[in-house]
């Protein structure tokens, strides 16, 4: 079967990420999350925040109570988005050759903090994030978030998508089994690798 779309993951596949810079912000504000941040599927008050169980107050509010002293909402926002670094200019260019041949999706375990920071990353020679993709699926919008294989299934309902069809890059090997799992087609993606020179996408 033909591959007609590609959903892409963003952050680590598109978007470059510091977890460590972001791991070091937030013990500089008093909070140890080395157990809770790993740059794929974070876990505790990241992955609640990321599945809308958390809203942004309630994220605020939580980091507080594990620091423990009083901190500003403006301090837990830089220290959180300090994980953002940008998309290279490379992969904005490979979005723009594949979208002339596939419909291009976005599947994103992130959170309404860092869209709002890291959707300017997509900002290139006129094009916006719309420009790129056909529908954004977001894991806090959605209240669902990957490895579970149910936010597959509601990403291809909602774009009309048949599994056997659709192509999904994820830095993270149990996201991929995830996908697989539902009967799409997988690439794991190793952060550092040119993502352009995939054979994948040379067909």
């Amino acid at each position: 079967m033909q591959i007609r779309n590609i959903i892409f993951d963003w952050g680590g596949v598109l978007i470059d990420l510091n977890t460590e810079g972001c791991m070091r912000a937030f013990e500089q504000l008093g909070a140890d999350v080395k157990h809770l941040l790993t740059g794929t599927n974070e876990l505790g008050v990241f992955s609640a925040y990321e599945s809308g169980t958390l809203d942004t107050p309630g994220f605020h509010e939580a980091i507080r109570q594990m620091i423990g002293t009083p901190v500003s909402d403006e301090e837990i926002d830089k220290a959180w988005n300090t994980q953002l670094k940008s998309i290279p200019a490379e992969k904005l260019e490979l979005l723009l050759r594949l979208k002339a041949r596939y419909n291009l999706y976005l599947l994103s375990n992130t959170n309404e903090l860092h869209w709002r920071c890291g959707i300017r990353s997509f900002q290139y020679k006129g094009h916006e994030v719309q420009d790129y993709f056909k529908q954004i699926f977001l894991s806090y919008k959605m209240h669902l978030a990957k490895p579970n294989p149910q936010i597959f299934l509601t990403a291809l309902k909602e774009a009309g998508l048949k599994a056997e069809e659709t192509l999904f890059v994820d830095d993270a090997p149990a996201n991929c089994e995830a996908a697989a799992s539902v009967g799409i087609r997988t690439f794991h993606y190793v952060p550092g690798d040119e993502l352009s020179e995939a054979t994948i996408f040379k067909h």
